[in-house]
């Protein structure tokens, strides 16, 4: 008898439980679904909340639907990167010559060979030319090469919109490519602009080097109090910055345009730096070629490791960095920089830790294309899977927190989800292309327990207010 009451007492406690768990998965069901009702009226969403220890989806709307996920395609591309090159990877430039040196004249070339380094800057440049003048070099007879067969010719990744070429974040990628800070948005220059006298134009600024670009100055400096209307552009295709509209007298304006083709814009800056150095040169056209196997190594320039420049890249979500990484798995894996063969090796990846590659579909790795899809319960199996690997801490380092004001901590969650619920408590990438806003990561719960969450929204403006609504519940739910 004794038995018997306590099975009933335990069956009893069970089915108590077992109505408890129903009653909260019901009433959390309920809360997601009226804040999307309320917030993101007409939006295609997809959600997926998976414990973050045995990866059991505990809760999915729409889990299965195909979603644009904008930049959370770098969770993917920084997984497989971290696979592919390792943790302490390293980009490099090299500077060779050809030739003899006699009287301080160098009687052949000079060639810059990159190897898709987003971290190379002014700085090295200028560290390249005082090698050159260590080896007593004053003049070069002979041409300055640039060897960019690292990866292939196209510039751009599919998907790029014309009307978004001229911003940073569509920036084109070759191997031999220059970072105007150490943000190393990569293919761009800073343009600073600032209005003084009324009725003139205002001065303006290029960091780090005008190199090939062409400025047009066809701003005015108007009185304050009138509107600023000031727009910097480069026109499609080339490489005229175009500088127009009103600026009011004494304030500033600055933005990130890209260059038209990286190769070419680091030679000329290269060419500025010798002059600046004292060493003169009798060809000033540029050439693109290979490095000779004959050539001379003088210096090597290297990156930080990976896992160093994971920071900017993922926090800041640096597509230039992401598309780079893509061509340079291609290379190192495949011995192709390209897009679509480090787009292989991504997939690869894929299948190699057990993710269905066929939920995805993609054309680069930054998550700029609107192609792109993947729904919400594959993005949280990817998240789940990666926690086995040995380099998961550098992943789990690289991810934005929650409203954590320092910005290579926070990134782009630095003032986002700042309610004490999920205040450093989410670790998450975020997404945003026009009409589409994502946000997947890892979040502890009030409960103390891990939880892998994904979601994805599309065909909706301004949805940030309810993905971060929908992540304080599962905070407070779980």
């Amino acid at each position: 008898m004794l038995v018997a009451l306590v099975l009933l007492v335990s069956l009893f406690s069970f089915q108590n439980y077992a109505s408890a768990e129903e009653i909260q998965v019901s009433t959390f069901d309920e809360t997601i679904k009226s804040i999307v009702e309320q917030r993101l009226t007409g939006a295609d969403v997809s959600i997926t909340v998976r414990d973050g220890v045995t990866g059991e989806i505990v809760y999915g709307l729409n889990e299965n639907t195909p979603i644009k996920p904008a930049s959370n395609m770098k969770l993917i591309t920084t997984a497989a990167a971290l696979d592919v090159l390792g943790e302490d990877y390293k980009f490099s430039t090299k500077l060779y010559i050809t030739g003899k040196i006699s009287d301080g004249v160098l009687k052949g070339d000079v060639y810059l060979q990159g190897h898709g380094d987003p971290t190379l800057m002014d700085v090295d440049l200028k560290q390249f030319a005082n090698d050159l003048k260590a080896l007593g070099i004053h003049k070069i007879d002979g041409r300055i090469v640039g060897d960019d067969k690292w990866f292939d010719g196209d510039l751009l990744t599919p998907g790029i919109w014309p009307g978004d070429e001229s911003w940073y974040y569509a920036a084109p990628i070759t191997a031999l490519t220059t970072s105007p800070n150490a943000d190393y948005d990569s293919g761009t220059i800073i343009v600073d602009v600032t209005a003084t006298q009324v009725g003139e134009p205002p001065s303006f600024k290029i960091t780090p080097h005008i190199g090939d670009l062409e400025i047009i100055n066809e701003a005015v400096t108007v009185a304050t109090g009138q509107a600023n209307t000031l727009s910097v552009e480069r026109t499609y295709q080339t490489n005229q910055i175009v500088i127009s509209g009103n600026l009011p007298v004494g304030r500033t304006y600055r933005d990130w345009i890209t260059v038209q083709n990286p190769t070419t814009h680091t030679l000329n800056m290269f060419k500025e730096l010798l002059a600046e150095a004292g060493i003169e040169y009798t060809h000033h056209k540029v050439f693109q070629a290979a490095t000779p196997n004959s050539a001379q190594l003088v210096s090597v320039k290297e990156s930080m490791p990976l896992k160093e420049l994971l920071i900017p890249y993922m926090k800041l979500s640096n597509n230039g960095i992401a598309d780079i990484l893509i061509k340079t798995i291609g290379k190192v894996k495949n011995h192709h920089g390209s897009t679509n063969a480090g787009l292989k090796v991504l997939r690869e990846y894929g299948e190699s830790v057990g993710l269905n590659m066929d939920d995805w579909f993609f054309e680069d790795g930054s998550g700029m294309s609107h192609s792109n899809h993947v729904s919400s319960v594959a993005v949280s199996d990817l998240l789940y899977h990666v926690q086995s690997e040995e380099w998961f801490n550098t992943y789990l380092t690289s991810l934005p927190v929650a409203a954590n004001s320092q910005r290579f901590v926070g990134g782009t969650l630095r003032n986002r989800l700042n309610d004490p619920l999920t205040a450093g408590k989410v670790f998450a990438k975020t997404g945003s292309l026009s009409g589409v806003s994502t946000l997947s990561g890892y979040i502890q719960a009030s409960s103390g327990n891990w939880y892998i969450f994904s979601v994805l929204v599309q065909n909706k403006s301004g949805a940030t207010t309810g993905i971060d609504e929908i992540v304080k519940s599962i905070a407070k739910e779980y």
